[in-house]
C-alpha cells in the first residue's frame, strides 16, 4: 500500500469547476479525464474539525464525538471547547485528546505500514500511544493555551479599551525615537511571564528590535523571519515559544505587531507532536515553522493591525513551508501512507472570497500546480503508481447576513430570558420556562428532563417539539422573503453510533449567505434576529451541508464510487472498512478553568 492524501481544506467544486472550463485546471483536469472527480459528501455540519475528524474515520459525529466547535455541559450549560478539552491532575489543568475513534492512520500501522499526517485538524495533543508520525493542525493552541491572538503594540492607549481580541499594549518612550515594551507571555500563578524589548526608529522605513538575545532590522511592512523566544516561569523553569513580528508603522508614531506566540515544537509544554526524532528531523532538514492550528493571522486581519498584503504574504509563507516539508516526506515514501492539509484556501476564502474573486482564483491555481509538482516527486516504485487522493473537507458560501439563534428563540417563546437580568446570555436564562436553547455555530438543544441541569421538556412532548420547532425554523423568513434555515436536521437522521446521544438534538442548516453569529456560537443573543455581515470575514461554510460539498480526486477510477461521503475514505485510501471500536465521550472541559477563560479561548478562533 502507497497512498499520498493531499487535503485542500474548503477547495470548492463550483469554483475549481469554473476554473476549469476557461482552462486554468490542468493538472486536476487529468483526472476529471480519467474519471477520478466527484463531488463529495461531508460531514454534517461542515465544519472543519468535524469534517476532516469523519474523513479520517469514516465516522458520522455520532461515532468520533467532535459535533460542533463549541459544546455544552448538560449539568450547568457551561461552554466546553471540543478541540481543546481539558482535565486536571497532580500538575494543574492539561489538554486531552479530542477524540479517540480510530482513524486510518491508525490502521495503517496496525497492518504494520509507516503512517505520516500532517497538519490534520484535531490531533493536538499527540498520542504517543500511537506509532503515527504527526503535526497536529487545527485545534493546535498558542503558548499561552489560546486558539490564537497576537499583540499589538502602539502609543494610542485609548485602544486597549476598546474590545479587541487581539492583546494591546502601549509603548514606553524613551526619547530619541527609542521605545520600550513588555511582552506578555505564558501564565504563571497569577500573571504572565514578561519579555522586556526595544524599539529604536531608524528612519522612516526602518526601526531596529531587541528582544530575547535577538538584534533585529525591520523594515515597515515586512514580516521578521521566525524568532525563538524563552520566558522564565521561575529559578529554573523557562517555556520556548515562536512568534514573527511585523512593524507595521514608523511615523508618526511605531507600531509592532506579534503573531501569537506559539509552541515551540522542540520545547512544548505539552505533547506536540510524534515521534520526537521525527519532529526534530523537520526542524533541522526544512527550517523553522509556526505551530499555531490557524496560523494565518484572520484575527489580526479582522481588527486592522495587519493589512491585506501582510496578510497574503504571511499565507504565502505558511504555504510554501509546508510544502518544503511535504516534498522532504516524499524523497523516501516507498509504502504507508502519507497524508498532507493545506488550509490556507479556507483563511483567504474567509476573508477574500465576497470581494476578491480573482485572488481566490489565483490560489486554486497555485493548488492545482502543486498536485502537478507532487505527481512528479513521488518515487517510482515497481509498476503500481502511488495512489493519490486530494480530498476537500468543505466548500464555500458568501456570509452576508449573521442570525442570532437565541433572539429568534426568545421572540418565539422557546428561550425565557430571567426578569431583571441585563446579560443576554444562557447565565441570564429561565431554564424553568426554556424549551430550547442554541449554543455552538449549527447546534440546538433542548432542555429535556433529567438530560440538561434544569430540564423542564418532558420526554414524552419531544416529538412534537421537535416537529413545531422545525416547521417554524424553515418557515423563517428575512424582509426579502429569502429563507434563512434550508434544513433541519433532528440528531437521529444525521448522527448513529455510540456518542450519537452526546450531540445536539437538531443540527441547524443555514441557507447560502445566512450563518449563525459570533454571539450564538458563545450562547449570547443580541436585541435583532439578524444581522449584516460588514466583516472583512466575508464568507463561510458552516450551513447547510448540501450547499457546501467538498471535492475528490483520485489517479485511479471513482466509477464504483458514483456519490462518495466521508464514509467511503477509508476504503478509498487504505482499502479497509471503516473500523469501530469503543470510543469515549466527548471529553467536556473538566478542568478548573472557570468560564470566563473557556469564552476567551473560543473567541480567540476566528469563527467567533
Amino acid at each position: 500500500m502507497r497512498t499520498l492524501i493531499l487535503g485542500f481544506d474548503a477547495f470548492d467544486p463550483e469554483l475549481f469547476e469554473s476554473l476549469l472550463e476557461r482552462g486554468k485546471m490542468p493538472n486536476l483536469d487529468k483526472y476529471v479525464q480519467s474519471k477520478g472527480y466527484r463531488h463529495f459528501t461531508v460531514a454534517n455540519p461542515p465544519q472543519s474539525e468535524v469534517s476532516w475528524t469523519s474523513i479520517a474515520t469514516g465516522l458520522d459525529p455520532g461515532g468520533h464525538g467532535i459535533f460542533d466547535f463549541v459544546h455544552r455541559n448538560p449539568a450547568n450549560y457551561a461552554l466546553n471547547v471540543s478541540l481543546l478539552p481539558t482535565k486536571d491532575n497532580i500538575l494543574g489543568t492539561h489538554f486531552v485528546p479530542p477524540s479517540n475513534a480510530r482513524t486510518i492512520f491508525e490502521q495503517a500501522t496496525r497492518k504494520g505500514y509507516q503512517a505520516t499526517a500532517l497538519w490534520w485538524p484535531a490531533t493536538f495533543p499527540a498520542r504517543v500511544d500511537l506509532p503515527v508520525r504527526t503535526f497536529p493542525g487545527l485545534g493546535t493552541p498558542d503558548i499561552q493555551g489560546k486558539l490564537g491572538v497576537g499583540s499589538l503594540f502602539t502609543l494610542d492607549g485609548d485602544l486597549k479599551q476598546e474590545g479587541y481580541k487581539t492583546s494591546i499594549d502601549t509603548f514606553e518612550s524613551q526619547g530619541q525615537d527609542l521605545f520600550t515594551g513588555r511582552l506578555q507571555g505564558p501564565s504563571k500563578k497569577n500573571e504572565n511571564a514578561i519579555l522586556e524589548f526595544s524599539l529604536q526608529g531608524l528612519d522612516e522605513e526602518c526601526a531596529r528590535l531587541r528582544i530575547g538575545g535577538h538584534d533585529l532590522r525591520l523594515r515597515k511592512g515586512e514580516w521578521s523571519d521566525i524568532i525563538e523566544l524563552s520566558f522564565k516561569l521561575g529559578l529554573f523553569v523557562s517555556v520556548r515559544a515562536v512568534t514573527r513580528v511585523i512593524l507595521t508603522a514608523v511615523e508618526p508614531e511605531p507600531r509592532l505587531y506579534f503573531l501569537p506566540l506559539q509552541i515551540h515544537p522542540l520545547r512544548s509544554p505539552w505533547r506536540y507532536a510524534t515521534p520526537s526524532g521525527f519532529v526534530k528531523e523537520t526542524w533541522k532538514e526544512d527550517g523553522p515553522f509556526l505551530t499555531l492550528g490557524w496560523p494565518q493571522d484572520t484575527t489580526g486581519l479582522e481588527e486592522g493591525w495587519i493589512d491585506d498584503d501582510q496578510f497574503l504574504a504571511l499565507c504565502q509563507s505558511i504555504a510554501d513551508k509546508r510544502e518544503r516539508i511535504l516534498f522532504h516526506q516524499l524523497e523516501n515514501f516507498d509504502e504507508g501512507i502519507l497524508a498532507s492539509v493545506f488550509d490556507s484556501l479556507d483563511r483567504l476564502q474567509h476573508m477574500f472570497l465576497r470581494d476578491r474573486r480573482d485572488l481566490i482564483e489565483a490560489w486554486y491555481m497555485r493548488l492545482d500546480a502543486l498536485v502537478g509538482r507532487v505527481e512528479k516527486s513521488i518515487p517510482r516504485k515497481g509498476q503500481n503508481p502511488a495512489r493519490i487522493l486530494v480530498v476537500s473537507d468543505h466548500g464555500f458560501a458568501e456570509f452576508n447576513q449573521k442570525v442570532h439563534l437565541n433572539r429568534w428563540l426568545v421572540e418565539h417563546g422557546y428561550l425565557a430570558p430571567e426578569p431583571g437580568h441585563d446579560e443576554q446570555n444562557l447565565r441570564g436564562v429561565d431554564w424553568s420556562n426554556t424549551q430550547a436553547y442554541a449554543l455552538g455555530l449549527n447546534s440546538l438543544y433542548f432542555n429535556l428532563e433529567k438530560r440538561e441541569g434544569q430540564g423542564c421538556v418532558p420526554p414524552d412532548q419531544m416529538e412534537r417539539l421537535s416537529r413545531q420547532l422545525s416547521e417554524e425554523l424553515l418557515a423563517w423568513q428575512d424582509a426579502n422573503g429569502k429563507s434563512i434555515v434550508q434544513r433541519v436536521y433532528p440528531r437521529q437522521e444525521v448522527f448513529s453510533g455510540s456518542l450519537a446521544e452526546y450531540g445536539p438534538d437538531f443540527v441547524i442548516g443555514y441557507a447560502p449567505g445566512y450563518r449563525a453569529s459570533s454571539d450564538t456560537g458563545l450562547g449570547k443573543w443580541d436585541d435583532k434576529t439578524l444581522e449584516p455581515n460588514h466583516d472583512h470575514w466575508g464568507a463561510d461554510h458552516c450551513i447547510d451541508p448540501q450547499a457546501v460539498p467538498g471535492v475528490l480526486f483520485c489517479n485511479r477510477s471513482l466509477q464504483d464510487f458514483p456519490q462518495p461521503s466521508y464514509r467511503d475514505f477509508p476504503q478509498l485510501a487504505i482499502e479497509m472498512p471503516v473500523e469501530t471500536k469503543d470510543v469515549s465521550p466527548p471529553p467536556s472541559s473538566g478542568g478548573s478553568e472557570d468560564d470566563e477563560i473557556l469564552e476567551e479561548r473560543l473567541k480567540s478562533l476566528g469563527y467567533l
